[in-house]
């Protein structure tokens, strides 16, 4: 099934919250697909700060610490995200019957893999798999523990918005690091051609004697040696 989608801005203001700052933008946009999956995102100064979760009949907050003003919303934009599930759909057919033949917009991510902590033999750590600037928002994660695919300790993230109307999304994995495994995450989405493949492993520990403070101290050991011995000889010359 081709994959379309339409999102519109349906709601903006300004919140008042503090003194030293008395307004926020504030907005909400929904989406829909050909699909019944609809979208509808709260967004704060740019950021995602709550959701409607049509399931649960309630919006969930992305974000611990909301304005009190906004919390106060929560039901009310609850309310209106519902009239969305069937106006959202109404739009998109509108949409596509007014030019049928217009291709679907298509963006290809770019994807790295990071880890929470800088990486200990045996202490338990996080592994974050980050695809951006993708679009449409369906996209898919693999990872591998040494060519084989790992399962358990996955957890994917909710997509997120851009600013240019594309979508990121994280995927992350909880592990125990060894030394001389191979940990690779591989993101597929329609857009590209290829998986993108991104792999992280254990740094080996280095030795604490850099290269250049072993030969500072090659080159004192030979000084000190060296006086060393004239001194002997000089003390064992006749007189």
């Amino acid at each position: 099934m081709t994959l379309s989608v339409i999102t519109l801005i349906i709601f903006t203001g300004a919140v008042c919250t503090s003194a030293t700052r008395p307004y926020h933008d504030f907005h909400y946009i929904y989406g829909c697909y050909e699909s019944t999956e609809v979208r509808v995102d709260v967004v704060l100064d740019e950021d995602e700060v709550a959701y409607a979760d049509f399931n649960k009949g309630e919006m969930v907050t992305t974000m611990p610490h909301l304005p009190e003003s906004l919390a106060a919303f929560k039901k009310r934009v609850y309310t209106i995200a519902k009239t969305s599930l069937h106006h959202c759909q109404s739009v998109l057919r509108k949409a596509k019957k007014a030019d049928p033949g217009a291709p679907m917009r298509q963006a290809a991510p770019d994807s790295f893999i990071y880890s929470r902590y800088e990486g200990e033999d045996g202490v338990v750590n996080t592994l974050f798999c980050l695809a951006n600037h993708f679009y449409p928002p369906t996209i898919n994660f693999t990872w591998t523990k040494n060519g084989v695919e790992v399962t358990e300790g996955v957890s994917d993230l909710r997509y997120r918005h851009n600013s240019d109307g594309t979508f990121h999304r994280i995927s992350t994995l909880s592990f125990v690091p060894r030394e001389g495994d191979v940990y690779s995450c591989s993101v597929e989405h329609q857009a590209s051609l290829r998986p993108l493949t991104s792999s992280w492993e254990l740094n080996k520990r280095k030795s604490g004697l850099s290269p250049a403070a072993g030969f500072f101290i090659a080159s004192l050991v030979l000084c000190l040696t060296g006086i060393g011995t004239g001194a002997f000889l000089f003390t064992k010359q006749p007189n």
